[in-house]
Order: C-alpha cells, then structure tokens, then sequence
C-alpha cells in the first residue's frame, strides 16, 4: 500500500480525540502543494471522515500519514483493529434517511483515489488527489 515513490515530502501524526487539530495540522502541511481551494476542502473533509471513523469504529490508535508529490498528495489514515475489510465499501450512496455510511460515499465522491487495505497489521484508507 505504501506508495514510495511518491514522498517529496511526508509528516505523520496520531489520531486523537481533537479533529480540528488533526484539520489545521492537514492544511499546513498540504498548503506548499497548492492544491485549489475547492481540492483543499475536500482532501481536508476526506481526512477527517477516515480519522472519525478510526475514533468512531476502530476503538484503536490511529494514525494519518500526509505526503505531497509531484503530481498529487496521499493520505493514509490507518488503525489497528482492521474492522474494516470490503475495499468496496462507499461504491454506492447510502439510503435516503440513512443516519449512518456517508463517510466512505463521501471520500470516494471528493477523491480522486480511495483505496481500502485489511490485513493483520490493521485497515488503512488511501486518499489520493491529483494536483492540477
């Protein structure tokens, strides 16, 4: 999963209980990539709906690893419970009045890329968005 040659810069950090720490210390690191504003606020949101679903599902440390590449920047935001396992999941728009499941929808519809990784080390979601 591990997207090494793309790396021209990367930070990481843990996933705690105060996302709006996690937003702002996003938005620092990902402002030299110059993304749009629109692209911002979405990889921005995209993040913050993984890291909510790590403290909402997983119950586990997590953590949110940020690069900026040449091309695009990655997010990877992993736990240690691996709950979640169907790399499909968010293809297809919750149902209408449905409280729950429009975190993963709503990643897939800002992303250009989401990729869902299970194994035994745990579950990791990717957001990858193309620079323009």
């Amino acid at each position: 999963m591990a997207d090494d040659a793309c790396g021209d810069a990367v930070t990481s950090f843990p996933i705690g209980g105060d996302l709006s720490e996690l937003r702002e210390r996003a938005r620092e690191f990902l402002t030299p990539a110059k993304l749009g504003e629109r692209q911002e606020s979405n990889f921005i949101l995209a993040i913050s709906e993984a890291a909510n679903n790590v403290l909402d599902h997983a119950r586990t440390p997590g953590v949110l690893v940020l690069r900026r590449c040449a091309d695009r920047v990655v997010a990877e935001v992993s736990d240690e419970a691996g709950t979640l396992t169907d790399p499909l999941a968010g293809m297809i728009a919750p149902e209408v009045g449905s409280r729950r499941g429009y975190g993963l929808w709503l990643m897939r519809q800002m992303c250009d890329e989401v990729e869902i990784v299970s194994g035994p080390a745990g579950s990791t979601v990717r957001l990858v968005m193309r620079r323009d």
